[in-house]
């Protein structure tokens, strides 16, 4: 064999190394994240509806039937006719939330007695009755939404659910009245900027704890500790996106929606028809983020633990 062909040869004998492949073990582990924070970032649970997809099923429970259309129609139509008829001087923008769900309407209740009365003891019986008559609206909604989401075509049965659950439902909103009571009295110590981020990280807290109740309270029929603790848990569940939701609608429902209402600054007791127009159109979509809560409770219930959930655990 000549020179050149044994030289060839060896070339070719000379292959580069094969790359070395990392498997899915041999990589290094991301750090995980803070337990703390665990709850908010980790992926999400496959057991839960996406927001996008909630949202879908809320919309269309929302426009289910003509009565689950017409009575947040109803409401806000004869809640500002009550509210002008108080004596309420305020801006034809508050039709926008006068549906809007706790503790965003609860919010609603409270400043409207102190519009219409000042501070004091007035205010303050003002506003509980405000309360009662928004839970009762709330309770009627959620149970003919839950039937709805069911498959079932009886209203008057979904009345009936909803109304077993009204005692819970006003707890839970007076609870929610009562945690920004708490905060208005504390936050201004606090400073302009911090009191104002605290109030609304209250409203914020309390929509994450409390979204589920109604839901919860309409379908187990339990007391108000049981319900408390099972919609509590299941919004602590890790995966839920849940808190993202929250915030989602806490800051639709105050400064955008309230932001884009057509003359909404106009100080009247007869509202322009474009301001009545988008009050109503965002009247549904606050009845569709109740619909889209019930449905993501109606999804994991099942799967709520016994146990107390720690954030960031599996």
């Amino acid at each position: 064999m000549s020179k050149k062909r044994r030289k060839g040869k060896a070339r070719s004998d000379h292959r580069p190394p094969k790359p070395v492949v990392t498997t899915t073990e041999e990589r290094p582990k991301r750090s995980d994240t803070p337990p703390p924070l665990g709850w908010l970032s980790r992926s999400g649970d496959p057991r839960w509806p996406s927001i996008p997809n909630a949202l879908g099923r809320g919309f269309v429970a929302a426009a289910s039937s003509p009565i689950v259309l017409a009575i947040p129609f109803l409401f806000v139509f004869l809640g500002w006719i009550a509210l002008v008829g108080l004596g309420l001087e305020g801006p034809s923008a508050l039709i926008v939330d006068l549906a809007a769900l706790p503790p965003v309407g609860t919010y609603f209740d409270a400043s409207n007695g102190i519009t219409i009365y000042g501070y004091g003891l007035p205010a303050l019986l003002a506003a509980i009755g405000f309360v009662v008559v928004r839970s009762l609206f709330v309770a009627v909604m959620t149970g003919l939404i839950v039937q709805s989401l069911e498959g079932e075509q009886e209203e008057l049965a979904g009345v009936v659910r909803g109304l077993r659950a009204y005692p819970v439902v006003l707890a839970v909103n007076i609870i929610s009245m009562s945690m920004m009571l708490a905060g208005s009295l504390i936050l201004p110590y606090l400073g302009e900027a911090l009191g104002s981020l605290g109030s609304v990280l209250i409203l914020v807290a309390a929509l994450f704890l409390f979204a589920f109740t109604p839901t919860a309270a309409v379908r187990e029929r339990e007391g108000l500790m049981e319900t408390l603790r099972r919609s509590t848990r299941a919004a602590m569940m890790p995966g839920s996106r849940h808190a993202i939701m929250s915030m989602l609608y806490i800051f639709l429902a105050l400064p955008i929606l309230v932001a884009f209402a057509p003359h909404g600054n106009e100080l009247t007791a007869n509202p322009r028809l474009a301001t009545w127009i988008y009050g109503l159109v965002v009247t549904f979509v606050h009845s569709a983020f109740l619909a889209a809560f019930a449905y993501r409770w109606m999804a994991v219930e099942s799967a709520v633990p016994d146990g107390a959930v720690r954030a960031g655990g599996r």
